[in-house]
C-alpha cells in the first residue's frame, strides 16, 4: 500500500496507524528469518495475518469501538510476546534470524507504545501538554535515531555520501534525545502548560520531523527506482516516513496519539 500521512486522527484512525506499524514490523521480520527456522517463520506468520485482520477492520471503521479497542490489544500484547521470546533468543545465540537485536528491540518499544495509547483511548485519561510534549520527544527521537541507523545498515557502503549523509543525521536525532531526556528531570511533575523552553523545543523537532519525513521518501524513491544500493525491505522507508509525520503532528496538536 503507498504511504499516505492523512489518515483521521480519530479513534479508529489512531488504532489503524499503531495496527498498520505493528503488521509493517511481521512482514519486515518475515523476510529475515532463516527457513531453518520453521516454527518461528509459522508464528510470525499468523501474527501478520491477524494483525492485517484487525488493521482492516479498524480502517474500514466497520467495528464497534469497543470490541476493536479489545480486538487491538489482544492481538498487539501476542506480537509483543513474540518480538520479546525472539529478542531473548536473538541475544542468547539460540535463534537465526538477520534481523538485528537493536531493531527487534525497537519493534519491541512501538509494540509496548501502542498498547500504552490503546488504554489510553479505553480510559479517557488525558495528559497535560507538558506531560505529553516530553513523552513524545523521548519516545518518537529514539525511534527517529534508531531509523537512521537502520538506513544506514541496510544502505551499501558503496553509497559513501548518501551514508556520510545518514550518520550526520542520525548524529543530530541523538542529540536532540539527548536533550528531550533531559527535559523529563529539568520539568518536574506535576507538570502543566508547557514552558517557553519546550515550545521551543517543540518547534526545532517539528521543523527537523517534517525534513526527516521528506528525506525518507526522497530515498524511497530512489530505492524504487533501483537508484540507490540497499537491502531494504520494500516500503520500509514509507513506514517509518509515516512515523515522522506522526511525531511532528502530535507535537503540534499537543497530544500522545
Amino acid at each position: 500500500m503507498p504511504y499516505t500521512d492523512n489518515y483521521e486522527r480519530d479513534v479508529y484512525g489512531i488504532l489503524a496507524f499503531w495496527l498498520r506499524n505493528d503488521y509493517d514490523h511481521g512482514r519486515f521480520l518475515d523476510r529475515e528469518i532463516s527457513h531453518y527456522e520453521l516454527e518461528l517463520a509459522r508464528a510470525n506468520q499468523h501474527m501478520i495475518q491477524r494483525l492485517g485482520e484487525v488493521w482492516k477492520k479498524a480502517e474500514s471503521k466497520n467495528a464497534e469501538i469497543g470490541s476493536l479497542l479489545h480486538e487491538a490489544q489482544h492481538v498487539t500484547h501476542e506480537f509483543h510476546s513474540l518480538l520479546t521470546h525472539t529478542m531473548d533468543r536473538s541475544l542468547n545465540c539460540s535463534v537465526i534470524i538477520s534481523t538485528p537485536v537493536s531493531l527487534l528491540d525497537h519493534m519491541v518499544r512501538e509494540a509496548e507504545e501502542s498498547q500504552r495509547v490503546f488504554q489510553l483511548i479505553e480510559s479517557g485519561a488525558q495528559l497535560s501538554p507538558a506531560d505529553a510534549t516530553i513523552h513524545e520527544n523521548v519516545f518518537w527521537l529514539r525511534q527517529m535515531a534508531d531509523h537512521l541507523g537502520y538506513i544506514r545498515h541496510y544502505l551499501d557502503i558503496s553509497n559513501y555520501d548518501l551514508n556520510f549523509k545518514v550518520t550526520n543525521m542520525m548524529q543530530k536525532f541523538e542529540r536532540l534525545l539527548m536533550q528531550a531526556t533531559a527535559h523529563q528531570t529539568m520539568f518536574r511533575r506535576p507538570r502543566h502548560e508547557n514552558s517557553p523552553i519546550l515550545n521551543a523545543f517543540n518547534q526545532t523537532i517539528i521543523k527537523e520531523a517534517k525534513e526527516l519525513e521528506a528525506f525518507k521518501l526522497e530515498l524511497d524513491a530512489l530505492i524504487k527506482e533501483c537508484a540507490a544500493a540497499t537491502t531494504s525491505p520494500p516500503d520500509l522507508l514509507e513506514h517509518i516516513a509515516r512515523e515522522a509525520h506522526h511525531l511532528w503532528r502530535n507535537l503540534e496538536d499537543g497530544i500522545v496519539r
